[in-house]
């Protein structure tokens, strides 16, 4: 049964783990240890930008024995082999009123599993939005969490004590390999408090259990509300966090994401009281992205501190000096990142291509590590070189990925550093559009 402990599902989670943290410079997890109790039943309440990702970072975050189940929505059920392998990742189905009103009924079943799991002391975890969202803001959140919570509660009296967990994951760069993403557990709701409201009216008690949980999710994400002047929100972080973050908040893990919050709240304060302020504000945001794409820049380069001309030598020296391991990880690792590319090449949607990409990491480079040691070990007809290789091909693959972005950020550092020399009046002029 799904709601029981499931030895498979806890081997799978180390190369599953193991795959999710490589594929991040750096994960940080906020409010787990205050606000995610070890013995009590746990629903998890997520925003949702990056399709399988961030399921398996729930799963990454959950404690050792705890075994997330997620709930989705029916109609990704329909094909049978679909709905084998899902349920095989401990996902149920959830049926909405779209799905046909006869199948409302199933739904019975669900929240007797759904009571089960949490009496298990097993966690729930569900995207309230209902959809993956791209972008840096937050849908309307569905009634789909209390919807499932406070039946399942009621069918046992209230007596699972159960907590609704609020959480924000956030990617410093949505698609970007190797980038930051930060996740925050926020203070948990109590279904309980819902009891005398739910015997009473359960479809009020189910309204405000829902407004509860946005309330609460508007407090910690990262959410540009302001579709039309999303760009210039998102310029605004590219170009101040990193100072911000260092300057405001450098004492906390999580400082480039308080950054974010803090230059959106301070944006949308600005809107709401200085209507005049912030459309100058946009304006100059506008003039400064049109000076740096007009030479070559972007928002994401690092416009404030160009690196010094004896910095950038010492760093190219570096790479050329380690080409040849980045070399023969590029080499040794050219069919995963082909497939790679044939595999994002198949979506259409961008959001999944850092699936794509991990689902690589987690099943080519093992698999073509093994298949190449083999032939290594063939052709020399000794194990020791074979074991040699088969170590150190994830190992160079892996710094080749680094090295590559390193080379990357000593590219964009010379266009800044040849911006600044050659244009200095513009250069100021955009630093001075930037600053908030």
């Amino acid at each position: 049964m799904i709601y029981r402990y499931d030895f498979r599902y806890a081997l799978a989670k180390i190369p599953v783990n193991t795959a999710l943290r490589l594929s991040f410079r750096k994960l940080v997890f906020v409010g787990k240890k205050e606000n995610v109790s070890k013995k009590r039943a746990i629903i998890f309440a997520s925003n949702h930008r990056n399709a399988l990702i961030d399921a398996l970072i729930l799963v990454l975050a959950s404690y050792h024995r705890k075994q997330i189940v997620f709930l989705a929505r029916a109609d990704i059920f329909k094909k049978s082999f679909v709905a084998w392998l899902l349920r095989g990742m401990r996902i149920m189905p959830v049926f909405r009123i779209r799905d046909g009103k006869d199948n409302l009924d199933k739904n019975n079943e669900i929240f007797v599993n759904a009571a089960r799991i949490l009496r298990k002391n097993n966690p729930i975890a569900l995207f309230p939005e209902a959809k993956h969202n791209p972008k840096q803001s937050l849908l309307p959140i569905q009634k789909a969490v209390p919807r499932i919570v406070l039946p399942a509660e009621a069918s046992v009296d209230f007596q699972l004590r159960s907590q609704i967990v609020p959480v924000s994951i956030y990617y410093r760069d949505l698609f970007g390999f190797l980038s930051d993403a930060y996740i925050t557990f926020g203070t948990p709701i109590e279904v309980a408090d819902y009891k005398d409201m739910y015997d009473e009216n359960p479809v009020m008690a189910i309204n405000q259990l829902r407004q509860e949980l946005e309330k609460r999710l508007k407090s910690m994400v990262v959410n540009i509300w302001n579709d039309e002047f999303y760009d210039e929100y998102c310029h605004a972080i590219d170009w101040n966090g990193k100072l911000i973050a260092r300057e405001k908040f450098s004492e906390r893990k999580d400082d480039f994401l308080q950054a974010s919050l803090h230059i959106v709240n301070k944006l949308d304060e600005t809107y709401e009281n200085n209507r005049l302020e912030f459309d100058r504000k946009m304006a100059g945001f506008r003039e400064a992205r049109t000076l740096l794409k007009k030479h070559g820049l972007t928002s994401k380069d690092r416009l404030g501190n160009p690196s010094s001309g004896w910095g950038l030598f010492a760093r190219l020296a570096a790479l050329i000096l380690s080409a040849p391991v980045a070399f023969f990880g590029f080499l040794n690792g050219i069919f995963p990142i082909v497939i790679n590319k044939k595999l994002s090449s198949l979506f259409k949607d961008k959001q999944f291509i850092p699936s794509a990409r991990y689902a690589s990491g987690l099943f080519f480079v093992p698999l073509f590590d093994l298949i190449q040691s083999l032939v290594v070990g063939a052709v020399t007809k000794n194990w020791l070189p074979a074991l040699a290789y088969f170590i150190l091909m994830p190992l160079t693959f892996y710094f080749a990925l680094y090295w590559r972005k390193w080379l990357k950020s000593v590219r964009r550092d010379c266009i800044v550093r040849q911006f600044a020399k050659q244009h200095p009046n513009t250069w100021k002029r955009v630093l001075e559009l930037i600053r908030l």
